[in-house]
Parts: C-alpha cells; sequence; structure tokens
C-alpha cells in the first residue's frame, strides 16, 4: 500500500500540469459493493486533500483490476501508474501489480511496504 506520494514541485508551468488519480477497481469477489469502495475513496481523498485545488481526481470501476487500471491510465493520459506491492505473486510482487508490470505500456514503478 502506498502511503505517501512525494511530489517535487518547482512552480514551473510544466510542474503545475502535473496531475494524480487515485482508483480502485472493485472485482466480483470484492467483500464490499462499488457504492461502498466509492464512499470510503472519496472520503479518503477529501480528508488527506483538504484543498479542493490540488485534491486528486478519483473513480471506482469493476471488473478485471488489470485491465480496469489500464483503461483508467490510457483514458485519463496518465503518464505513470504506481501501485504498491504485496509480495504475494510469482516474482515477488502482487498478482495485480504483477499483472500491470507486465501488460502495461505505461511505466508501473512499485512500492513495498517496509
Amino acid at each position: 500500500m502506498v502511503k505517501n506520494i512525494l511530489l517535487a514541485f518547482d512552480g514551473s508551468e510544466h510542474a503545475q500540469k502535473a496531475a494524480l488519480r487515485v482508483i480502485h477497481v472493485v472485482t466480483a469477489d470484492s467483500p464490499f459493493t462499488a457504492t461502498e469502495a466509492l464512499l470510503e475513496l472519496e472520503l479518503l481523498v477529501s480528508s488527506t486533500w483538504e484543498d479542493d485545488a490540488v485534491r486528486p481526481g478519483h473513480e471506482v470501476a469493476q471488473g478485471n483490476p488489470i485491465q480496469q487500471v489500464i483503461e483508467s491510465a490510457k483514458a485519463w493520459g496518465a503518464d505513470l501508474i504506481v501501485i504498491g506491492v504485496s509480495g504475494q505473486g510469482g516474482q515477488g510482487l502482487g498478482s495485480v501489480a504483477e499483472g500491470l508490470v507486465r501488460a502495461s505500456a505505461i511505466p508501473v514503478p512499485t512500492v513495498r511496504d517496509p
């Protein structure tokens, strides 16, 4: 799980265009509904980023997490997909992180919980 993201901001016009988007994908076997996930995500975003000017966009999608994250990243025009890793997949990554690293044309750095 990624807990903190540091954005080095220099005030330039280019840096002002940098943005963040948060996605949560609900699968068929998720213990909660998409509505519940959206409410939790909205609470997280509004409590973490109090200033509307810097608050990231956010969405909840349903289906295959790998496909949904890639489709959302492409639609949003993301340059980077960052994902936390659990260490449960075959390469020491979680299965979703491993799938994203393998399938995405967009770079996917992973962050391991220390």
